[in-house]
């Protein structure tokens, strides 16, 4: 699958930033972040990079608001479906496990969205997560644009970094 980006990325290297949107996006949000990995993103950047298709100072900052945009797209997919979910009768019979949750993360909302930011495997679920609780949109939004910030600064250092190992 890789190949095939690597390809359509040589032979249209306009849509180098598309694609690093794209990708960025994809791994944030709740639906395709289970199936999108973080390491395609990753790899994405990495090749644009070393390929000089988009310098770090472009990849990175459309990196971070195709992340944020996936995070908050999440959020109010939360926001909107969470309601209905919750009173589904699966979730019902798990409802002490449910409200734990949400108790915790009504207390610790803000710093949840930084530590998932920086967790794969938990990162696309945080913002869904927080979207159902009572973590308003607000309170959401900035710390979601601090969290991409640092990791968007993680990921160039990342990309540089590995990059020239490879490259």
């Amino acid at each position: 699958m890789f190949e095939n980006i690597e390809t359509f990325l040589t032979n249209n290297s306009q849509y180098a930033w598309i694609a690093v949107f794209l990708f960025a996006f994809l791994e944030s949000f709740v639906l395709s972040g289970i199936v999108v990995s973080s390491a395609i993103l990753f790899s994405v950047c990495i090749f644009v990079y070393n390929m000089e298709l988009m310098p770090l100072y472009l990849i990175v900052p459309v990196a971070c608001l195709g992340a944020h945009i996936g995070d908050m797209s999440g959020f109010f997919f939360g926001k909107t479906v969470g309601p209905s979910l919750l009173s589904s009768k699966f979730m019902i019979k798990r409802e002490k496990l449910i409200k734990r949750a949400q108790k915790f993360l009504d207390k610790t909302g803000s710093y949840t969205v930084l530590l998932g930011r920086f967790v794969p495997a938990i990162r696309p679920i945080v913002p869904f997560l927080l979207g159902i609780s009572d973590l308003k949109a607000v309170r959401f939004y900035i710390a979601d644009v601090i969290a991409c910030f640092f990791w968007g600064l993680a990921l160039g250092f990342l990309v540089t970094g590995v990059g020239s190992l490879l490259g």
